[in-house]
């Protein structure tokens, strides 16, 4: 059972973070662009690319990796809402 304090607490914070968030006034911040050689980050791009296809070509296993399991994933979304809840409990 949530005690009295603390359902107030997260009402106060559902309600007023909102509000006091848009009603801060925007501020301008200064930037500074500067130029740079733009041909370097493409010659790297490129450089990783060409070591990527010739290490392909050495490993076949290479091109059956599948990343991310859905299982992997479920359950560590599982186990994030197990503990947001546990944690809103105490």
């Amino acid at each position: 059972m949530i005690r009295p304090a603390t359902l107030g607490l997260l009402t106060a914070l559902a309600l007023a973070t909102p509000a006091v968030a848009s009603a801060a006034p925007e501020r301008a911040v200064a930037t500074q662009v500067a130029a740079g050689p733009a041909a370097a980050p493409m010659k790297a791009a490129a450089e990783d690319a060409s070591g990527y296809a010739q290490r392909e070509q050495q490993d076949k296993q290479v091109a059956n990796y599948e990343g991310g399991s859905v299982v992997v994933i479920g359950a560590s979304g599982g186990a994030l809402v197990v503990l947001l809840l546990i944690l809103l409990l105490i």
